[in-house]
């Protein structure tokens, strides 16, 4: 899902003008002025439209059009994949990026797969996919071990 933002010229100037100063992009400005947000509590910490929680075996997620659960053990490899999805791989990242291959293998509850502008996970039960923003996922990763321990 998609959030357009009409701004006036002047605003959105200015905050192209900001991200390049900043070496980012317009979407990781608004990020961060989100995170920032979170961290001193003006929002909550959870994401909307996003239910995680707490069940026997682990933890289940619940977005509109998509559930799907893990186990406890499966927790740190899904959260870990929802991180490291968004970061650049060169060449001398061929550890790091096995790692997260051979983790997302691992998966047997929700999968994820990496997209060029995000990742989209795979429901073990419905096999439907949701599209997610790297910056939404790694805040999804937050929500889920906040919910896991």
């Amino acid at each position: 899902m998609a959030f357009n933002l009409k701004l006036p010229d002047e605003r959105g100037k200015q905050l192209q003008m900001i991200a390049e100063a900043e070496g980012k992009s317009v979407v990781d400005v608004i990020t961060d002025h989100i995170r920032a947000k979170v961290a001193s509590g003006v929002i909550p910490a959870d994401l909307p439209f996003v239910e995680v929680n707490k069940t026997a075996s682990g933890v289940s997620v619940a977005m509109p059009g998509f559930a799907g659960e893990v186990s406890a053990g499966e927790v740190p490899a899904l959260t870990d994949a929802l991180r490291e999805a968004g970061a650049r791989l060169t060449p001398a990242d061929v550890e790091r990026k096995q790692r997260l291959i051979e983790g997302l293998a691992a998966l047997s509850g929700i999968k994820v797969k990496r997209m060029a502008q995000g990742v989209k996970l795979v429901s073990p039960l419905t096999g439907k996919e949701y599209p997610l923003a790297f910056g939404v996922a790694a805040d999804l990763a937050d929500q889920i071990d906040r919910t896991a321990k």
